[in-house]
C-alpha cells in the first residue's frame, strides 16, 4: 500500500479537486496515452479476435496479450488484468491484476488510474477506501479517461447539482465516442433540462456508438408519441430492430444512422428549445 500512498498524493496535486472544477478543461485519452508499439499492437489485436470466438482459446489469449505487455502495449495491460480478475487462461490472481494496473499508473495512462479507482472503491487487491477511490477517479478523468469523466460527471450533476460542470465532463467522454455518456446526455436533456429534440439527437448518438439502450428510448418516444412528438411507428420499429441487433452483435456500430434514420423535429422545440425554430442541425461539433 505504501506506494499507491505515495502515487496518490501526487493524484492530489496533479489533479483538480472538486473545488477547482471549474476550471476543467476537455482532455482526449487518445492526446495523452503514449502511442502502442506495432507488433504489439498486433498480438493484442489477434488476442482480441480469438477472446470473441464462441469458444475462445482463453491460454493463448493470454499470452498473446503478455507478449505485447512486454512491450509497454496498455490495452493489453488492462486486458490481462481482467483475465487475471476472471480467472481466464490464467490462474485467478487479483494481486497480479493490480499489478498490471499500478505498471499503467507508473505510465501514466488515464485507464491506469480509472481502474485502480474501480479496484479501491471495491476493496479488491487493496484496502477500500472511498476518498482514494475518487482521487484516482479525478486524475483519470483529467488525463482523459473517458469512463472516469462520465462518473464524474454524474456526480456533478445528480449529487453536487452543478450542471455545467457536470456536463462539461460529459460531452467531453461523449467527444471521444463513449456510448455512455451519450447515453447519459439524452437523460439529463430528457429528464432534467426538458430539451426533448437534445435528449433524442445523444439518444440516437449512444445509439450509433452501439448502446442499444439508446435505440430503445427512441424507439419509446415514436411508439407512444412521448413529449408531444406524433407517433411513428415506422421509426419506432427501426430503431426496436437496431436494439435487437445489438445485443446480437455488441460490436455493431452505426457510425451513419442519423443520416440512414433522421429524426424528425419537435413540434414546439425544433431541434434545439434553446434555438431559433427554423435552425437546423448544420454537422458541426458545437452544434449541440
Amino acid at each position: 500500500m505504501m506506494i499507491i500512498k505515495v502515487l496518490l498524493a501526487a493524484a492530489l496535486l496533479g489533479s483538480s479537486s472538486f473545488s477547482m472544477a471549474y476550471d476543467f478543461k476537455c482532455i482526449h485519452e487518445i492526446d495523452i496515452a503514449p502511442p502502442l508499439d506495432q507488433q504489439a499492437d498486433q498480438w493484442h489485436k489477434r488476442a482480441r479476435t480469438i477472446s470473441k470466438e464462441r469458444l475462445p482459446d482463453w491460454s493463448e489469449v493470454s499470452k498473446l496479450y503478455q507478449l505485447a505487455v512486454e512491450k509497454d502495449h496498455w490495452k493489453a495491460m488492462h486486458n490481462l488484468a481482467e483475465l487475471y480478475l476472471r480467472g481466464d487462461g490464467v490462474t485467478k490472481d487479483t494481486n497480479k491484476a493490480i499489478d498490471l494496473y499500478m505498471r499503467m499508473v507508473d505510465l501514466n495512462i488515464p485507464l491506469g488510474y480509472y481502474d485502480m479507482s474501480v479496484m479501491t472503491q471495491r476493496g479488491l487487491g487493496v484496502i477500500q477506501s472511498d476518498k482514494e477511490a475518487m482521487l484516482f477517479l479525478i486524475k483519470a478523468a483529467d488525463l482523459g479517461n473517458p469512463q472516469a469523466q462520465t462518473r464524474i460527471g454524474y456526480i456533478y450533476i445528480y449529487d453536487k447539482k452543478n450542471y455545467p460542470v457536470g456536463l462539461g465532463y460529459l460531452k467531453c467522454a461523449e467527444k471521444q465516442d463513449y456510448a455512455d455518456a451519450a447515453y447519459k446526455l439524452g437523460s439529463y436533456y430528457e429528464v432534467v433540462d426538458e430539451n426533448y429534440p437534445v435528449s433524442i439527437h445523444y439518444y440516437q448518438r449512444a445509439a450509433a456508438l452501439g448502446e442499444p439502450k439508446g435505440a430503445m428510448e427512441i424507439k419509446k418516444v415514436f411508439e407512444k408519441g412521448l413529449h408531444d412528438y406524433s407517433k411513428n411507428l415506422n421509426l419506432a420499429e427501426a430503431y426496436d430492430d437496431i436494439s435487437s441487433r445489438f445485443y446480437k452483435n455488441p460490436d455493431l456500430r452505426l457510425p451513419n444512422l442519423a443520416k440512414d434514420l433522421p429524426l424528425p423535429p419537435h413540434p414546439i422545440q425544433g431541434y434545439h428549445a434553446d434555438k431559433d425554430i427554423n435552425w437546423k442541425p448544420t454537422g458541426r461539433d458545437d452544434d449541440y
